[in-house]
């Protein structure tokens, strides 16, 4: 499907915190919801009472079965549209893929998409942020043989990469520098002291091959963003941005012994980049999923900006910097800016509609048109990843 009567005007994202039990600086899931739709729609210059249809996703944060419609109560909102998503880091792109349909379908006119997750609580006694184990893939296939969480999972996954291309840390090390690079200029990330190569190896093993600079940072935030008709957004004083296209792939590679060094991303950019028209060639940044550099270097051969195998030496050699030949997670990533728990894949897609609205500040991608974001989601127990969505954005032309 392509974007062609939808398009983004508005985007909001809070500040991220890590709370601790001696501050004051602990807030609630609602909290993050709230602040995130009011900057929303601030920025957007949008009331409240236009919102005609609500788009949220499952948390970490416990919550109730019929959270989404008890949300949209306590944040104030009558609409005539009401859905959730539960794809875990590819529930960005899919909130926003089910609003351009609902608009397309002629559902709804404008429909506000927010992500928030408040999964650290200083007040709460927690030895794990992902309790949920509902058929013990945990208990039966994980904890018995000594995997102990995502950082153990994809311990395996690196080092399957590493053995089969030879792919060095070293070269992983690009991603975690580069992207800290950025979050320095960034006001609302969480981590923003720059790092070198050497800091990078230098780092405590956590999970042999994965050290602590390959672990992802959980925070608690959120993050909006607004998808409206074209008409409606006629009216905006903001450069809109156009979803042209979407691709999805869940659950692939179900053979006996899967690939664990490719991704459903695969599939999905390739679905993307027909529905979009665009060639990867065409793309100007990206905002990959990044919760470890090497699902990012693993992205970057699924979508074809290199062969399998050759994502180490694609990064060694490639300037991914804001103003370099492939700008990479320009608002340093959720490795540096936090992962807002499942709302972690809002990230990504936020910074690509700030860059092509050209509001990235010191940060922004020189003339950027078009982008590309990726999410994935669901550890698994037989290989890297359940699901996976890939969009193409494009600058659009305001008024």
């Amino acid at each position: 499907m392509t974007g062609t009567e939808a398009v983004i005007t508005g985007v909001g994202e809070t500040q991220k915190h890590r709370p601790s039990a001696e501050s004051d600086d602990f807030h609630s899931l609602e909290e993050y919801y709230e602040r995130a739709a009011r900057l929303t729609l601030d920025d957007a210059n949008v009331e409240k009472g236009e919102v005609d249809g609500l788009g949220v996703i499952r948390t970490i944060t416990d919550t109730p079965f019929t959270y989404p419609g008890m949300l949209a109560e306590t944040l104030g909102f009558e609409v005539d549209y009401l859905f959730s998503e539960d794809q875990g880091g590819a529930n960005a792109l899919a909130v926003l893929s089910q609003a351009v349909m609902a608009i397309e379908a002629g559902k709804v006119e404008t429909v506000l998409c927010l992500g928030a997750d408040a999964p650290l609580d200083p007040h709460v006694d927690s030895d794990a942020l992902f309790p949920r184990d509902p058929r013990g893939y945990i208990r039966n296939y994980k904890d018995p043989f000594g995997v102990q969480g995502p950082n153990s999972n994809f311990g395996l996954v690196q080092t399957a990469h590493m053995t089969e291309y030879d792919t060095s840390r070293e070269q992983l090390a690009e991603v975690a520098v580069v992207q800290r690079e950025h979050a320095s200029h960034n006001p609302n990330a969480y981590l923003t002291e720059g790092i070198d190569v050497q800091t990078y190896l230098d780092a405590e093993m956590i999970s042999d091959p994965v050290c602590l600079l390959d672990c992802v940072v959980p925070v608690n935030g959120g993050y909006g963003f607004l998808v409206t008709s074209r008409d409606q957004a006629a009216t905006s004083d903001q450069t809109p941005v156009e979803p042209l296209g979407f691709g999805q792939q869940h659950n692939p590679d179900v053979s006996q012994q899967p690939d664990v060094t490719t991704t459903g991303v695969r599939t999905a950019a390739t679905r993307a980049f027909n529905r979009a028209g665009v060639e990867v060639e065409q793309v100007d940044f990206v905002q990959a999923y990044d919760d470890y550099p090497i699902i990012v270097l693993m992205q970057l051969e699924d979508m074809g900006f290199c062969e399998k195998g050759d994502g180490g030496q694609f990064l060694e050699t490639t300037d991914l910097r804001y103003d370099g030949e492939l700008p990479l997670n320009t608002s340093g990533g959720q490795l540096s800016a936090g992962q807002a728990g499942l709302a972690g894949g809002f990230e990504n897609l936020v910074e690509a509609i700030r860059q092509l609205r050209h509001d990235g500040g010191e940060r922004q991608v020189p003339d950027a048109e078009y982008g590309l974001v990726t999410g994935v989601g669901g550890v698994t127990y037989d290989k890297n990843l359940r699901s996976s969505a890939v969009g193409v954005l494009k600058r659009g032309v305001q008024g």
